[in-house]
């Protein structure tokens, strides 16, 4: 729920609060003018709305080239900022390699909250580097 709190959505809602998640997406602009957007709940996982991320990060996933990932001592809020600030330092040096770098850390947000203490969630730690129950993949 915390990016529902900090979501955009349209140009001139991203215009006014600089700060948050934007989405331009024309549909669902007008779905939230017409009031039919609830921010309040996040949409159930057969919904459209969740069936397409699904869809659309797929596609992302399958044609990305390489992956990095980062893992951190504990997940309190000083350690996830610290880790968005390294993430921003990466973002920049491949930059100004003319490298394309897109974050991706919303698979680990859902990892975190649904599966948290799961034999996947557990195995998606190991693969990735992260003992837990101190280390947190970050993104």
């Amino acid at each position: 729920m915390e990016s529902f709190k900090v979501r955009r959505v349209g140009a001139a809602e991203v215009a006014l609060h600089r700060d948050g998640l934007s989405l331009m997406d024309p549909k669902m602009e007008l779905l939230d003018r017409l009031g039919l957007l609830d921010r309040r709940k996040a949409p159930a996982p057969d919904d459209h709305a969740t069936t397409s991320q699904i869809a659309e990060f797929g596609i992302k996933m399958a044609s990305t080239p390489g992956f990095l990932w980062m893992v951190s001592e504990g997940n309190g809020r000083a350690t996830q900022i610290a880790a968005g600030r390294a993430y921003a330092r990466v973002q920049l040096a491949a930059t100004a390699r003319v490298w394309r770098c897109s974050r991706c850390n919303r698979p680990c947000r859902r990892i975190r909250n649904s599966l948290r203490h799961t034999p996947p969630h557990a195995a998606i730690h190991r693969l990735l580097g992260a003992a837990q129950p101190a280390q947190t993949a970050q993104m």
